[in-house]
């Protein structure tokens, strides 16, 4: 039997930002190949598979990598300590998603050897960067699966849907000059400056499933080095969007302003070496609770509340591009994510485990008697100095 806590604390503590994955795919690997087929797939995604006769195929998917935990110094338990205090397990990757990925291979090993059907395991990297690009490969390669199910973060809840995303590039033009005759040039910063507000003078579009669309800056910069009026400014917008948006509609909304729109584009080199391009737009999704596989998935879960995520997940691959049957559930408060002092309730980890197993074995089709329940921690460790207060 899989510990989930002692595993969850086992992945925090190994650093997996972006593009550095490779350390904790090799341990995952390892760990998969105990129990089932396990391969490096595309663009160095883990994948796990256990096949045996006849019926549905379910992927259990999440993500490797991590955003950088910021100032280490204003933690209140190191990022990678991987600490439980307070009945929290502390740590970058604690909630999104290493908890998440610990309980779905603690469930999936309870029931390995039941398996009627195709369970593939999937955990990919560069998803906090371009969401359902490396799952797209994957999908590619292993085939249509009859449901898809999403770790990341739903508070034990089953999450059905949330908001697209699309990161638009606004670029300003001015004229270069020497920085103590400003008047000769065009500071392409003031015109940005004087435009931008204007970027969020629109009222957005509320979706009645997904919820109000926002605009949010999350990066700027400028041509000029040293003493020169800058001849170019950019910004980076972070929309999120409803089910209705597309590129060309998300653009539109930036016609007639003194500035350049475009859906920015990011080119990667995954740490297996492999390059790839993706463009910045992810399409929003909602998945009907009606329908036949997110039915049978959440009265496998016990029947939890049903909500949907306020970030992006890879179901804009799975669901929103190709169709597929998508839905998530997964351990810890979303709203932690990428916070100083990320953590997840340790009661919750084994809570998730116990959850995947049913799940499995509701989709799977076993019929054997069921082993113990995986031990759900209700505190370990000692007193830790508890929450910030902020």
């Amino acid at each position: 039997m899989t510990d989930p806590v002692r595993l969850a604390q086992e992945l925090v503590r190994i650093p997996s930002p972006s593009g550095k994955e490779g350390e904790i795919a090799d341990r995952l690997l390892q760990i998969l190949s105990e129990f089932c087929e396990a391969e490096r797939g595309p663009l160095g995604a883990v994948v796990g598979r256990i096949a045996r006769g006849h019926g549905p195929t379910v992927l259990l998917e999440g993500h490797l990598d991590t955003v950088h935990p910021g100032e280490v110094e204003v933690w209140t338990h190191g990022p990678f300590a991987g600490e439980i205090a307070d009945g929290m397990l502390w740590g970058r990757g604690a909630v999104d998603m290493k908890g998440a990925i610990a309980a779905q291979i603690a469930g999936a090993v309870t029931v390995a050897k039941e398996v009627q059907g195709t369970l593939l395991l999937v955990y990919v990297p560069y998803e906090e960067i371009a969401e359902g690009v490396v799952l797209a490969r994957v999908l590619d390669q292993v085939g249509k699966p009859d449901l898809v199910v999403l770790g990341e973060p739903t508070d034990l809840r089953l999450g059905i849907g949330h908001r697209g995303r699309a990161v638009v590039r606004l670029e300003a033009r001015g004229r270069a000059a020497h920085a103590a005759m400003p008047h000769l040039g065009e500071n392409a910063i003031v015109r940005m400056v004087e435009t931008l507000p204007f970027t969020f003078d629109t009222l957005l579009p509320d979706d009645p499933l997904l919820g109000e669309e926002t605009a949010t800056p999350v990066a700027i910069g400028a041509s000029a080095e040293g003493p020169v009026v800058p001849e170019r400014c950019w910004v980076l917008i972070d929309r999120r969007i409803g089910r209705d948006e597309s590129p060309d509609s998300v653009l539109a909304g930036y016609e007639g302003l003194e500035v350049e729109a475009k859906i920015e584009r990011v080119e990667l080199t995954s740490y297996s070496g492999e390059r790839f391009g993706a463009e910045c737009f992810f399409p929003a999704w909602w998945m009907n609770p009606e329908q036949p596989w997110a039915a049978q998935a959440h009265n496998g879960l016990g029947s939890p509340p049903m909500r949907v995520w306020r970030f992006s997940t890879d179901g804009v691959e799975s669901c929103a591009r190709r169709g597929i049957p998508t839905i998530g559930y997964g351990p810890g408060d979303e709203s932690l994510a990428h916070q100083t002092d990320e953590r997840v309730p340790v009661a919750d980890l084994g809570r998730a485990a116990n959850a995947y197993r049913r799940l499995l074995r509701t989709l799977l089709g076993s019929r054997v008697q069921e082993p113990r329940p995986v031990q759900e921690h209700r505190r370990e460790g000692g007193r830790g100095r508890g929450q910030r207060r902020r």
